[in-house]
């Protein structure tokens, strides 16, 4: 009876055990379903964030844009949508031509999972750099695309930037290579949606690859492929290889929406009208002979909406009332007959609200700036086409006056529509195909409505704190006095730089002293530090000047303004007669290097390579023991850490360019000539290859090949004519030829 009771309390534990475990299993399947849904939700509120932002660039309201998107991160951390934010952020920084700020953001957007948004980011990095007439770095950043990113949209205009920055530099054959490679990039087919989509009326590519076609080119045939179109229009275009040449051929041919007969070198397209592809493989891989191999596309049309002045021809941002308002639509697709075709758009008024006039007013103040914007009217407009088969679409619209008296309101004609001063008008229009090829895109244009003689004057003050326009007028004055303290310490002048530099310090305290009372822009803060720094170093006070730093660094850990004080006093430091003043300055290399955003990093161990350089000198230089050889072994280090660390920096040539001369000083010319074929592996694009070619036609000089020698230096002169180089290896060549 015992053993049956005990047995039956096992049992009953058993069967609890196994309920809690799969309720428990059951809570878990729960827990992450609904941490899935809301990570979901987070992920669409943070790319409407992003979308409302982009839409406040558009209306010209790029402080809350900016505001919104760096919102972005803070509020959504763990969401992809960030990522889309620090692009957005780095695109409209780089507009601003605000470089340090564009870079930062873009490097953290080259983090993301979506690779067109790292492919974006990277190519942008690339345009920043051409922005800030670095042409070797943007070479190496393209270079990086379009080999980390072969199927993206920007991977052929990768390789048109390669092409243009050799072009530009004189340097023909890296160019004709890079040129030859654009198109070569070809998107990864969607399963899903194998159709290729073109842009109606520009030109069509077509890409066939087939290994035989590049020994039947050798034997000088032709091969052509078939492009077929509307209204039964067919084009027969010769294929040409490019590339490497091993299989990869190309043919292109001009589109048109005018019918044209066929071989006349202009395929007839039609909005949507499928295009067909044929080709005829003359051996395949299996042994038949002559299968025809064909491929799809569609046309479609991207959608362009703008109003535009009375003659048609230039863009406006403001229309007037009792004034026709023109818009123009172009959309290839909307195209559908032989006759003038009709088109619909959606225009609509827009107004923010004012606030009550204050007791005693009788003028409303402005809107807020962060309004939302309302509709005051709207209507749906037709547009009809500009003449048969042009695909662009005209129309207009007049604005009225919104009257002040309600109940003067009344129906309008059509083609008429209500609005106020300050208003704004918007037409919109759904792009149901276009290149993005999924879902409908709204595309829209707005104007200011404009009353002649009733607009109010604006001015910032209107929409700033007294003790913001306090602490910019402090800043403004800091800045000059810092400049006056310059100038006065460059002509040397050194008490009157140093009663400027107080003068300025002062006000630098009483702008801090504001922001302790008050909430200032985040701007107006660096830039104060900015700016105390600057002063401290015009009296030569390094050690304030850093600590100014430290202090900016733990207030905005982000901050990009910290580097270059830094480097600034790094130098300052290495070129002082203080002992030990190399590893103070090293010291000072090293905390930029720790700074997590620093876009100086590359430029500081460079310098603490070539500082160790120097310091190698002057201890040689100082030691007892006559003709001691300096040690560079710890500077070489140095440079080698900077080459492979920073490797797309302009730094990186520099630093295998004092490698390859240590070697050869050294003799060792096997580990020189290895850096130097690596250096033209890795950098293709460098523009600094012709100094390393000169420096292997010097090495195998010195190790007896002088044939090998003068073909370096000929190579010199055939492919960088331009180059820093060209007259030193024309010199080599002289002396080795005479």
């Amino acid at each position: 009876m015992k053993r049956l009771i005990m047995a039956g309390f096992a049992m009953v534990c058993a069967v609890a055990y196994c309920d809690t475990s799969k309720d428990s299993k059951e809570s878990k399947e729960v827990k992450e379903a609904n941490a899935a849904k809301t990570a979901a939700q987070a992920e669409r509120r943070a790319m409407r964030m992003v979308k409302n932002a982009l839409a406040l660039i558009e209306e010209k309201e790029e402080d809350r844009a900016v505001n919104m998107l760096e919102a972005v991160s803070r509020m959504y951390p763990q969401s992809q949508a960030r990522f889309k934010a620090n692009l957005e952020l780095g695109r409209h920084m780089l507009s601003k031509r605000d470089f340090d700020h564009a870079l930062v953001e873009l490097k953290k957007a080259c983090e993301a999972k979506a690779e067109d948004v790292c492919a974006e980011a990277n190519f942008l990095i690339g345009e920043l750099h051409l922005a800030k007439n670095q042409p070797g770095e943007a070479a190496m950043v393209f270079r990086r695309v379009s080999q980390d990113f072969p199927t993206s949209d920007f991977a052929n205009d990768a390789f048109f930037k390669i092409g243009q920055i050799h072009f530009q530099a004189g340097r023909w054959a890296r160019a004709t290579e890079a040129f030859e490679m654009v198109g070569t990039a070809v998107p990864i087919s969607d399963k899903t949606n194998s159709v290729v989509l073109a842009e109606a009326g520009q030109r069509i590519f077509v890409h066939v690859t087939d290994k035989d076609l590049a020994v039947l080119a050798l034997m000088g045939e032709k091969i052509k492929v078939k492009l077929i179109g509307s209204d039964g229009d067919a084009e027969t275009v010769e294929l040409a290889s490019f590339g490497k040449g091993d299989g990869d051929f190309i043919a292109s041919c001009n589109t048109s929406l005018v019918a044209s007969k066929p071989e006349d070198g202009v395929l007839t397209v039609r909005g949507k009208d499928p295009i067909k592809v044929e080709y005829i493989d003359s051996n395949t891989l299996a042994g038949d002979i002559n299968v025809k191999r064909t491929a799809d596309a569609r046309t479609a049309s991207s959608t362009t909406i703008a109003f535009l002045d009375g003659a048609m021809r230039q863009k406006v941002n403001g229309v007037f009332v009792d004034q026709p308002a023109f818009i123009r639509l172009r959309d290839l697709d909307l195209d559908v007959s032989d006759g003038v075709d009709k088109a619909k758009v959606h225009v609509k008024t827009t107004y923010r609200e004012r606030p009550e006039p204050a007791p005693g007013e009788t003028v409303a103040p402005p809107p807020a700036p962060d309004a939302p914007w309302l509709t005051r009217y709207e209507m749906d407009l037709t547009l009809t086409e500009t003449g048969p088969r042009t695909g662009i679409f005209a129309g207009r619209v007049v604005v009225r006056l919104f009257p002040a008296d309600t109940n003067k309101i009344v129906k309008l004609p059509v083609g008429e529509i209500y609005a106020g001063a300050d208003d704004k008008v918007l037409v919109e229009y759904d792009d149901k195909y276009h290149l993005g090829g999924e879902g409908e895109v709204v595309r829209s244009s707005s104007a200011v409505v404009l009353v002649g003689g009733s607009t109010e004057p604006k001015s910032i003050v209107a929409h700033s704190s007294e003790a913001t326009i306090q602490a910019k007028k402090l800043l403004l004055e800091a800045k000059l006095l810092y400049k006056w303290g310059a100038i006065f310490k460059e002509v040397g002048l050194v008490e009157s730089a140093r009663e400027k530099s107080a003068d300025g310090l002062q006000r630098i305290s009483t702008l801090f002293d504001i922001s302790n009372r008050n909430t200032l822009d985040r701007s107006v803060l660096e830039e104060a530090y900015e700016a105390r720094w600057n002063l401290f170093l015009v009296r030569d006070d390094l050690n304030n000047a850093v600590q100014t730093c430290n202090a900016l660094v733990k207030r905005f850990p982000d901050t990009v303004l910290a580097d270059r004080a830094f480097m600034r006093i790094a130098m300052a430091r290495r070129e002082g007669k203080e002992l030990d003043a190399a590893n103070h300055a090293i010291a000072v290399f090293k905390a930029i290097i720790n700074l997590p955003n620093s876009q100086l990093k590359a430029e500081a161990q460079y310098h603490i390579a070539e500082t160790l350089e120097m310091k190698a000198k002057d201890d040689a230089a100082k030691s007892r023991t006559r003709h001691k050889k300096p040690d560079f072994s710890a500077a070489m280090s140095a440079y080698q850490i900077c080459a492979e660390a920073y490797p797309t920096s302009a730094f990186a040539g520099e630093s295998y360019k004092k490698m390859v001369d240590y070697c050869i000083s050294i003799k060792t010319f096997s580990r020189a000539l290895e850096m130097i074929r690596r250096v033209f592996e890795d950098y293709p694009d460098a523009p600094w290859l012709d100094e390393m070619l000169v420096k292997w036609g010097v090495i195998l000089h010195r190790q007896g090949d002088r044939d090998a020698a003068v073909a370096k230096f000929r190579q010199v002169l055939e492919e960088y004519p331009s180059g820093k180089a060209a007259k030193q290896a024309a010199q080599f060549i002289k002396r080795l030829e005479d």
